[in-house]
């Protein structure tokens, strides 16, 4: 008798594999080391870990070591400001065909990015955005991938991380979403091309990613059709996804997408887009618009992997303990299932939060400690 490890249920969740189990994990950058943390993993909550198979197209949406490209002909520049509301990181890129600048607020607990304000806030923007994209340098990671694959062991998994798929990309890192979905709506030529140049070079960085040792690629693109339209998301998402689905698969990669926001719109296309997992899934008390019910419903060949809504985690814990089983209660007991903490939870519940999931997934009796 084999012992079923963490990262054992963990795969067969993403690969939305035929089983009764339900298994839980956590972004690594939400679990610190602590007491808490020790027990959540001893009742079985998994790490969920990330890097990138590829250095990342510039502008990088985070300055950490592997997201960084170097910029054939340009020059990035870095500064740290501080301002009324707390430090502020200004972002330069100066290029032959112009200069661009992005500023940024870093949440001090989670790490999380906001931009204050975008690259392209103009028709110009576009264009030395285009430099920077085309003149981009890529270089994969896959021995680093290894060897936090490694390190990792049984105790959870690695995410392969790509770019946001291009659109994603613009709408949420690069552009004022008002303009830019101004710009597309109205076919601006410089916003088109911008966004032709960046499918280019991210079907080029697909092609590199095959070959990373991970069985999972991750694109955190967090899809919402309040911003990414129908036709939007018809015209330059799924064709991307459904390339993108069948590179990986031919390599025997599961195709992991974060779509955390509001999906009923999109449901036909995304059960169409060859994605393997729609992961960080919102249930309705986080503001989506789907049970985890009908989505397992709605897609029946593709994972879903919710996302804990950080809002209970602020309630009592026989009120979450409840309401977790309540949501599990209505899922597919035939395909394996992972809740997941994948979004910022308020610090001062976290550690709470993370040991009643834990728990309950625990007292459930669905995860199996030994099979044949």
């Amino acid at each position: 008798m084999a012992r079923v490890t963490h990262r054992q249920r963990m795969l067969a969740a993403y690969r939305n594999a035929p089983s009764a189990d339900v298994c839980t994990g956590i972004y690594t950058r939400y679990l610190p080391r602590s007491e808490a943390e020790r027990e959540a993993r001893n009742n079985g909550m998994g790490v969920i870990d990330f890097y990138p198979a590829v250095s990342l197209l510039a502008p990088p949406w985070h300055t950490h070591a592997g997201y960084l490209s170097e910029v054939r002909g340009a020059s990035l520049r870095i500064e740290h400001l501080w301002e009324t509301d707390g430090p502020v990181e200004v972002r330069t890129y100066e290029t032959p065909a112009g200069k661009v600048s992005q500023r940024i607020q870093r949440d001090p607990s989670y790490g999380s990015d906001w931009v204050g304000r975008h690259y392209v806030n103009g028709p110009d923007d576009y264009k030395a955005l285009r430099y920077i994209v085309e003149n981009t340098v890529f270089v994969p990671h896959h021995e680093t991938v290894r060897q936090r694959l490694s390190d990792i062991g049984n105790d959870g998994v690695v995410l392969a991380r790509l770019d946001r798929s291009p659109f994603q990309k613009l709408l949420v890192e690069l552009a004022d979403p008002q303009r830019f979905l101004m710009d597309v709506t109205t076919g601006e030529s410089a916003a088109l091309s911008l966004l032709e140049a960046i499918r280019e070079r991210l079907t080029e960085q697909a092609g590199l990613a095959v070959d990373t040792p991970a069985q999972l690629v991750w694109q955190p693109d967090n899809v919402t059709a309040d911003m990414t339209s129908p036709q939007f998301f018809k015209t330059y998402c799924l064709p991307f996804y459904q390339e993108n689905a069948t590179r990986f698969h031919e390599r025997g990669k599961a195709y992991v997408v974060h779509m955390d926001g509001r999906l009923a719109p999109l449901k036909e296309m995304i059960a169409e887009s060859g994605i393997d997992a729609v992961e960080s899934f919102s249930l309705p008390d986080m503001g989506g618009d789907m049970s985890l019910h009908e989505a397992q419903k709605t897609w029946p060949g593709q994972a879903v992997l919710p996302n804990l809504p950080s809002a209970w985690c602020e309630r009592g814990n026989t009120w979450i303990t409840e309401r977790l089983k309540g949501m599990l209660s209505e899922r597919n007991p035939g395909r394996a299932l992972m809740v997941q903490i994948s979004e910022d939870i308020p610090t001062e519940h976290w550690q709470r939060a993370c040991m009643l999931l834990a728990r309950v997934a625990a007292e459930l009796g669905e995860a199996r400690d030994d099979v044949d």
